[in-house]
C-alpha cells in the first residue's frame, strides 16, 4: 500500500505538471549554477549527465540539521543513507560510500579505511551544520572523466556559505529521553582586499535507545550510538589567491559501525569512543593568460581514526591510524570559436603514516598492513564543450590515470544536450569510471592471500534524460544502464576481498517532480533499480563453493521522497517530508554446489521502511532571528539495516535511528 500510494501521488503530480501552462519565459538565470559536471559554470539542467542541486535551506526545512545525521542524504534521488550507496549499488556489493567521490568546496576528501569489513572503523561522517551549507551538488553516475578514481556511482560536492553571517543553536530530544545540543557560527568578513569566511560548530548527541539481540546465545541490550562533532572551516581570499584550512572531527560509538551480531552486545554507553578526523589545508591561485583562465592548486589532506576501549569479541580494541594525501593540480580553461576547452594535470601521493591496532586478546598488530602502503597517482584530462548549433551541444572528454603500483585507467565521456524549446530538454551520455582497490581492501586481515593483486573495477554507463521545465514546474527523468567489470566486493561467507569474475549490472529509472503554487511548493522524486551480480566461485582447502547469481545485497529496488511546503510565501512555512525505502535482499546464499553437492539456503530480506518528518519555520520572530522546530520520524518507527554479517544464521537487523524532536534558532547579522 505504501508503494502504491507513493506511485499514485507521483502520477497525479505528473499529470498536473504536463497540463501546466507552458511558459516561454523560462528562467535561464543560473539559479542552479554548478561546476560539478564539467568544471565550467553551467545551469544544472544544461550539463551532460544527471545533476541535482539541493540547497542547505531545503535540507534544513526537511529536518536535517547536520550532515552527520543518519538520514542526511536521503533526499538525494536514489541515495540510501543507511548503506551510503547511490544508484542501486547496495552496500556490500557496491558501495559503503567508498565508490562515491566526495568533495567539500570542490576539494576531494576520502579515506582508505572506508568500507573495511568487520573492523568497526572507517565511518563516513561529515559534521557540517546545514545552517552553514549553501548547497549540495550531486552527479548520479560515473564522474571519472573529470574526477578520477572512486567516482563509480556518483560525485557529491558540499558547498558551504560564503556571503552571509549567522549564529545558530539546535536542541533535540529523542523518544527515549536522550538529548542533543549544538551551537555554531558562520560568516564572511572583508578588509583591505582580504576576504575571510569561517564556520565553527560543536555538537553532542546521546543517541537513542536502540534494542538489539545477539542471536546465539540470546542476549538483549541497547546498541551504543552516541555521537559528538566538532568543525572548523576557514577560507581566505586575497586578490587571486585562495587558502583554506578545514578540520572536521566526528566522534561516534556503534550506530554506523559494522557490529557483528554473532558477538556479545557492546555495553550501553553515552560517551563516543571513536573519532574520525579530516584535516584539509591548501592554496590555490588563478591566472589570466592569453584569454585563458589558469588555476593552480596544492593541498594536503590528513585522515585519522582513533578509538579507545572499543568493545569487540569479548575484549577491547584501541586504534591509532593516520593517512595523508599530498596533491597538486593545474587546469586551463579557454574558448576557441564554438569550442570551450578544459584541460588539467594532477598528481597525488597517498601514504599510511601510522597504523596501530591493539587488542586485549592478542598482540598489537597493524590495522591494515606492515608493508607501509604508498601510492602515487598521476593524471591528465581534457574536455571539449562544443556548441553544435543554437539548440545542441556536445561534451567530449577523457582522463588518463596511472598509479605507482602498476595500475592505469582511461575514463572517456561523450554527452549531448538538445534544447527542443524553452521547456523541453533531451540528454544522452556514455561515460566510464574506475576505482582501484583501497588499502583496506588490498590488505584486509580477512584476505587469505595478502600478496594478491586486485584489478581496478570499471563501470560503463549509458543514460538518457528528458527534462520538462516551465516557470513554476518541472519533470526530470533519467533511464540508465551501468555495467561494472572486476567489481571489488566481499565473498558471501568469508568476507574476503574478491574481484567478481562476471560483470555486474544496474538498470534504473529516476524521476524528479516539482510544482510551485502561490500557497505551496510540492514535489517528489523516485528511483527504480534492478541489479544483477554474477555467480561467485571460491576454492579453499580443496573445496569449491559456487553461489547463485543474485541482486546486490542491501540494494533497494525502489526509493522515493514526497515533500510539500505549505504557506511557502509567508513567514511561517510548514514542510512535510515522507521518505520510503523498499525492501532489500540480503545475500542470496542459494549455492549451486559444494564439490558437486547441492546446498540450498536463503537469508531473506530487510522489510520496506519509511518515516515522516514535519518542520515548522517562523521567520523574524524578532529582528533577524528565525525559529524552526519539528519532529523527525513522526510515528516513532525504529529504522533498521544490516551491515555484516549477511549470511545465515546471522539475520538480525541492526537499528540505527528513532524519533527526535528538535528546535533551531538562527540569528542573521
Amino acid at each position: 500500500m505504501k508503494y502504491l500510494s507513493v506511485l499514485t501521488l507521483s502520477l497525479l503530480l505528473t499529470q498536473a505538471f504536463l497540463f501546466a501552462e507552458n511558459s516561454n519565459d523560462l528562467d535561464k538565470v543560473l539559479e542552479e549554477a554548478t561546476y560539478i559536471a564539467t568544471k565550467t559554470k553551467l545551469n544544472a539542467d544544461y550539463v551532460p549527465g544527471t545533476v541535482t542541486v539541493i540547497s542547505g535551506e531545503k535540507l534544513k526545512s526537511l529536518g536535517i540539521n547536520n550532515l552527520a545525521e543518519q538520514n542526511a542524504f536521503d533526499m538525494i534521488v536514489g541515495f540510501d543513507s543507511s548503506t551510503l550507496s547511490l544508484r542501486g549499488a547496495g552496500s556490500i556489493y557496491g558501495s559503503q560510500g567508498n565508490k562515491i567521490k566526495w568533495m567539500i568546496n570542490d576539494k576531494p576528501i576520502s579515506a582508505e579505511l572506508w568500507g573495511i569489513p568487520k573492523m568497526g572503523v572507517g565511518q563516513i561522517v561529515f559534521p557540517i551544520p546545514t545552517d552553514a551549507i549553501d548547497r549540495i551538488e550531486i552527479i548520479r553516475g560515473p564522474g571519472s572523466a573529470i574526477y578520477g578514481g572512486n567516482a563509480i556511482y556518483g560525485v557529491i560536492n558540499i558547498i558551504t556559505k560564503k556571503e552571509s553571517k549567522g549564529l545558530f543553536t539546535t536542541l533535540s530530544q529523542t523518544q527515549s529521553n536522550k538529548f542533543g545540543k549544538a551551537i555554531g557560527a558562520f560568516g564572511t568578513f572583508e578588509t583591505n582586499g582580504l576576504e575571510v569566511s569561517a564556520i565553527v560548530s560543536t555538537e553532542k548527541h546521546d543517541g537513542w535507545d536502540l534494542p538489539v539481540t545477539r542471536q546465539v546465545p540470546s542476549e538483549h541490550g541497547n546498541l551504543p550510538n552516541a555521537n559528538a562533532n566538532n568543525l572548523f572551516m576557514s577560507d581566505f581570499t586575497y586578490k587571486n589567491f585562495d587558502f583554506w584550512a578545514y578540520r572536521l572531527e566526528a566522534k561516534n560509538d556503534y550506530s554506523r559501525l559494522q557490529w557483528d551480531v554473532s558477538n556479545n552486545i557492546p555495553p550501553d554507553n553515552d560517551a563516543p569512543l571513536q573519532s574520525n578526523t579530516y584535516t584539509m589545508v591548501g592554496l590555490q591561485r588563478k591566472y589570466d593568460i592569453l584569454n585563458s583562465a589558469v588555476t593552480a592548486k596544492v593541498g594536503i589532506n590528513q585522515y585519522t581514526n582513533r578509538a579507545e576501549l572499543m568493545f569487540n569479541h569479548n575484549g577491547i580494541r584501541t586504534i591509532d591510524y593516520l593517512e595523508s594525501t599530498k596533491y597538486a593540480e593545474a587546469t586551463v580553461e579557454t574558448t576557441l570559436g564554438s569550442n570551450r576547452l578544459l584541460g588539467g594535470i594532477y598528481t597525488g601521493f597517498l601514504s599510511v603514516d601510522k597504523d596501530n591496532l591493539s587488542q586485549t586478546w592478542n598482540a598489537t598488530q597493524s590495522l591494515l598492513t606492515t608493508n607501509d602502503p604508498k601510492r602515487i597517482n598521476r593524471a591528465l584530462y581534457l574536455q571539449d564543450e562544443i556548441q553544435l548549433d543554437e539548440k545542441s551541444t556536445a561534451t567530449i572528454g577523457a582522463r588518463y590515470d596511472t598509479y605507482s603500483d602498476g595500475r592505469n585507467a582511461l575514463s572517456p565521456r561523450i554527452g549531448f544536450v538538445y534544447l527542443y524549446d524553452d521547456s523541453n530538454i533531451l540528454k544522452a551520455q556514455y561515460s566510464r569510471a574506475f576505482r582501484p582497490p583501497s588499502f583496506s581492501e588490498q590488505y584486509s586481515p580477512n584476505n587469505q592471500s595478502p600478496d594478491q593483486t586486485f584489478e581496478s573495477e570499471t563501470a560503463d554507463t549509458f543514460e538518457l534524460s528528458y527534462l520538462f521545465k516551465t516557470k513554476d514546474a518541472s519533470i526530470k527523468t533519467t533511464a540508465f544502464n551501468t555495467k561494472t567489470s572486476n567489481m571489488i566486493s566481499y565473498h558471501d561467507n568469508t568476507y574476503e576481498t574478491i574481484n567478481l569474475e562476471s560483470p555486474t549490472s544496474v538498470n534504473g529509472f529516476e524521476m524528479e517532480l516539482t510544482k510551485n503554487y502561490e500557497w505551496a511548493n510540492i514535489g517528489a522524486n523516485m528511483a527504480f533499480y534492478k541489479s544483477h551480480r554474477g555467480k561467485v566461485t571460491l576454492t579453499r582447502s580443496g573445496s569449491t563453493s559456487i553461489y547463485n547469481p543474485s541482486e546486490f545485497a542491501l540494494s533497494a529496488n525502489f526509493l522515493a521522497n514526497v515533500f510539500a511546503t505549505i504557506n511557502s510565501n509567508t513567514s511561517y512555512p510548514t514542510t512535510l517530508w515522507y521518505h520510503y525505502t523498499g525492501s532489500k535482499n540480503r545475500v542470496n546464499n542459494n549455492m549451486l554446489g559444494i564439490n558437486g553437492n547441492i546446498v540450498l539456503t536463503t537469508n531473506g530480506a530487510i522489510p520496506a521502511q519509511d518515516y515522516l518528518n514535519i518542520t515548522q519555520k517562523i521567520n523574524e520572530i524578532t529582528k533577524d532571528l528565525d525559529l524552526e522546530f519539528g519532529v523527525k520520524n513522526l510515528f516513532g518507527n525504529t529504522l533498521k539495516t544490516l551491515y555484516m554479517p549477511l549470511n545465515p544464521p546471522n539475520t538480525s537487523d541492526v537499528p540505527y535511528m528513532g524519533q527526535t524532536f528538535w528546535v533551531n534558532l538562527l540569528y542573521k547579522f
